[in-house]
């Protein structure tokens, strides 16, 4: 089969042959990829610099995808085998099926993106409605839906940050209440948030930049009057580390959780994956829940594996 094979850590994947993976008992079950996008998580773990790892190469990259089984039931799901391939095999049982409305592309995007938003705001943020939620660094594919997903949820405010001023209007008709420009001065930004807390103290922080960002918002949200705010850091693209002195975390109700792999236990996974991306499935064929992708060809993935997607957008290869 034909498919995106990495040979070595920190290489390129190529397009090449590779035999199909051979089920080893009951529970695994060979699917026929039709989607998978490709991740900033995907990139990491073929560069080696993941927390995850393969177990040998050469091996397929790609950690999700959409398909076919050989029953003809469409599905999402995670690869035991990596999914930018012809074939994969996935897990019996450990798969969302498709609603006929949905195209494979769109299958293959949106659920790595909804563990990085809604499912953080669910389960590490605990959102409610009636909530306030910041999202720090929104402009993102994530962040989009992120915003789109809290406003779903009942969010009475949605405030997003982030520093392409095209996507941050555009924010605005997916549910964004306020957006606030990271490219404007610091003390200007921290004026702005200020303003807000004042009127609604912000109830959730979920941000994907860590960094300069997120200290300006810990710096004035420590200043307002004692009200429960819960960071969830998704990810770090404005730096690994903060200073974060410990009085801060002492004299304020700020708590901070993290949402990755391994924060999320297997059962909340599992009824995540079965009861709620079918859901989102439907919001995204009936046009309720947007995010935009760029479809690109399996034989082309040497050349567009480290080239940078489209602001706010993702690749999904066409298989």
């Amino acid at each position: 089969m034909k498919a995106a094979v990495l040979y070595e850590l920190g290489t390129l994947p190529k397009y090449d042959n590779l035999e199909v993976p051979t089920p080893q008992n009951d529970n695994d079950v060979l699917m026929i990829v039709k989607a998978a996008s490709i991740k900033q998580l995907d990139r990491m773990k073929a560069a080696g610099k993941h927390y995850t790892s393969y177990p040998s190469l050469p091996t397929a990259v790609g950690i999700d995808g959409a398909g076919i089984l050989e029953n003809g039931t469409r599905i999402y799901a995670w690869g035991k085998t990596g999914m930018i391939a012809e074939k994969a095999l996935v897990i019996k049982n450990q798969w969302t099926v498709l609603p006929d409305s949905i195209d494979y592309e769109t299958a293959a995007v949106l659920p790595n993106a909804l563990l990085g938003s809604d499912a953080a705001l669910l389960y590490r943020g605990n959102i409610q409605p009636g909530h306030t939620v910041l999202i720090n660094g929104a402009t993102g594919v994530t962040g989009k839906i992120a915003v789109q997903m809290a406003k779903h949820r009942g969010a009475v405010k949605v405030i997003a940050t982030g520093r392409n001023e095209k996507i941050l209007e555009q924010l605005k008709s997916m549910g964004a209440d306020i957006v606030i420009n990271l490219s404007n001065n610091e003390n200007d930004i921290a004026t702005q948030l200020e303003q807000i807390c004042k009127s609604t103290p912000i109830d959730i922080v979920l941000d994907y930049l860590w960094g300069s960002p997120l200290e300006t918002i810990i710096k004035v949200i420590g200043k307002m009057p004692p009200h429960k705010t819960k960071i969830v850091t998704v990810g770090q693209m404005a730096g690994a580390n903060i200073n974060l002195p410990s009085s801060v975390l002492r004299s304020t109700q700020i708590e901070i959780a993290g949402s990755g792999i391994g924060s999320i236990s297997p059962k909340e996974l599992n009824d995540y994956m079965q009861k709620v991306v079918p859901q989102a499935f439907q919001l995204a064929s009936e046009g309720k829940l947007t995010i935009d992708f760029e479809t690109v060809e399996l034989k082309d993935i040497e050349k567009i594996w480290n080239e940078k997607e489209p602001p706010g957008s993702r690749f999904v290869v066409k298989i």
